[in-house]
Protein backbone atom coordinates (compact mmCIF):
# COMPACT_ATOMS: atom_id res chain seq x y z
CA UNK A 1 0.00 0.00 0.00
CA UNK A 2 1.46 3.30 -0.75
CA UNK A 3 0.84 6.37 0.99
CA UNK A 4 -0.36 10.17 -0.49
CA UNK A 5 3.15 11.73 -1.17
CA UNK A 6 5.60 8.87 -0.07
CA UNK A 7 7.05 7.22 -2.98
CA UNK A 8 8.58 3.52 -2.58
CA UNK A 9 12.75 3.60 -2.14
CA UNK A 10 14.48 4.12 -5.50
CA UNK A 11 17.57 1.50 -6.25
CA UNK A 12 20.57 2.65 -5.67
CA UNK A 13 22.54 3.63 -8.63
CA UNK A 14 25.78 3.08 -9.62
CA UNK A 15 27.11 6.44 -9.79
CA UNK A 16 25.72 6.47 -5.95
CA UNK A 17 27.35 3.58 -5.12
CA UNK A 18 30.55 4.76 -7.10
CA UNK A 19 30.48 8.07 -5.08
CA UNK A 20 29.81 6.41 -1.74
CA UNK A 21 31.76 3.19 -1.55
CA UNK A 22 35.25 3.58 -4.28
CA UNK A 23 35.50 7.28 -4.55
CA UNK A 24 37.42 7.86 -0.90
CA UNK A 25 39.96 5.52 -2.28
CA UNK A 26 39.97 5.32 -6.11
CA UNK A 27 38.90 9.02 -6.56
CA UNK A 28 35.90 10.84 -8.61
CA UNK A 29 37.59 10.20 -11.75
CA UNK A 30 39.27 6.53 -10.78
CA UNK A 31 42.89 8.22 -11.41
CA UNK A 32 43.68 6.43 -7.20
CA UNK A 33 43.34 9.63 -6.06
CA UNK A 34 40.43 9.93 -3.17
CA UNK A 35 41.55 11.51 -0.20
CA UNK A 36 41.01 8.25 1.81
CA UNK A 37 44.10 5.61 -0.73
CA UNK A 38 46.46 6.47 1.94
CA UNK A 39 44.69 5.22 5.14
CA UNK A 40 43.73 2.23 4.05
CA UNK A 41 46.68 0.92 2.07
CA UNK A 42 50.34 1.52 1.94
CA UNK A 43 50.72 1.01 -1.88
CA UNK A 44 49.66 3.56 -4.44
CA UNK A 45 45.94 3.52 -5.21
CA UNK A 46 45.72 1.84 -8.92
CA UNK A 47 44.22 4.12 -11.60
CA UNK A 48 40.98 2.09 -12.59
CA UNK A 49 40.68 4.37 -15.46
CA UNK A 50 43.74 2.36 -17.33
CA UNK A 51 42.35 -1.11 -16.98
CA UNK A 52 41.05 -1.39 -20.41
CA UNK A 53 44.35 0.03 -21.88
CA UNK A 54 46.40 -2.71 -19.57
CA UNK A 55 44.38 -5.48 -21.44
CA UNK A 56 44.90 -4.72 -24.18
CA UNK A 57 42.07 -2.36 -25.04
CA UNK A 58 39.22 -4.89 -24.26
CA UNK A 59 37.56 -3.86 -20.40
CA UNK A 60 38.13 -7.21 -18.16
CA UNK A 61 34.39 -6.49 -17.12
CA UNK A 62 33.93 -10.24 -15.04
CA UNK A 63 37.25 -9.65 -13.42
CA UNK A 64 35.95 -6.69 -12.11
CA UNK A 65 32.87 -8.16 -11.09
CA UNK A 66 34.82 -10.42 -9.08
CA UNK A 67 37.53 -8.36 -7.51
CA UNK A 68 34.26 -5.28 -6.74
CA UNK A 69 32.38 -8.92 -4.91
CA UNK A 70 35.34 -10.05 -3.30
CA UNK A 71 34.13 -13.35 -2.63
CA UNK A 72 35.94 -15.39 -5.42
CA UNK A 73 39.09 -16.31 -3.96
CA UNK A 74 41.03 -16.26 -0.95
CA UNK A 75 42.51 -12.78 -0.91
CA UNK A 76 45.77 -11.41 -1.05
CA UNK A 77 46.87 -9.57 1.88
CA UNK A 78 46.25 -6.28 0.23
CA UNK A 79 42.93 -7.16 -0.70
CA UNK A 80 42.17 -7.68 2.44
CA UNK A 81 41.67 -3.43 2.58
CA UNK A 82 39.00 -3.50 0.28
CA UNK A 83 36.01 -3.94 1.51
CA UNK A 84 34.13 -7.14 0.03
CA UNK A 85 30.92 -5.76 -1.77
CA UNK A 86 29.61 -8.91 -2.16
CA UNK A 87 29.46 -9.13 1.75
CA UNK A 88 28.74 -5.77 2.43
CA UNK A 89 26.15 -5.62 -0.27
CA UNK A 90 23.50 -7.84 1.29
CA UNK A 91 19.93 -7.52 2.13
CA UNK A 92 19.96 -7.51 5.65
CA UNK A 93 17.80 -10.30 7.15
CA UNK A 94 18.51 -12.17 3.79
CA UNK A 95 22.04 -11.90 3.54
CA UNK A 96 22.82 -14.89 1.03
CA UNK A 97 19.10 -16.12 0.09
CA UNK A 98 19.25 -16.57 -3.53
CA UNK A 99 17.18 -12.79 -4.07
CA UNK A 100 19.74 -11.13 -1.68
CA UNK A 101 22.70 -12.66 -4.07
CA UNK A 102 20.71 -11.94 -7.10
CA UNK A 103 20.28 -7.90 -6.11
CA UNK A 104 23.92 -7.56 -5.07
CA UNK A 105 25.04 -9.33 -8.21
CA UNK A 106 23.31 -6.71 -10.73
CA UNK A 107 24.20 -3.77 -8.13
CA UNK A 108 27.78 -4.78 -8.33
CA UNK A 109 27.44 -5.40 -12.36
CA UNK A 110 25.85 -1.99 -12.49
CA UNK A 111 29.21 -0.79 -10.53
CA UNK A 112 31.89 -2.19 -12.95
CA UNK A 113 29.39 -0.77 -15.93
CA UNK A 114 29.79 2.27 -14.71
CA UNK A 115 33.78 1.64 -13.87
CA UNK A 116 33.98 0.65 -17.64
CA UNK A 117 32.52 3.94 -18.79
CA UNK A 118 35.30 5.78 -16.86
CA UNK A 119 38.18 4.15 -19.27
CA UNK A 120 40.29 6.55 -21.12
CA UNK A 121 41.08 5.11 -24.50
Amino acid sequence: MLVAGVRPAKAQSAKQDYEQQCAGCHGPTGKGNGEDAGLLVSTKMPDITQLAKKNGGHFPFEDVVEIIDGRRDIPEHERIQMPFWGVTMQKPGAEFSPQSDAAVRKRIEALARYIEAMQEK
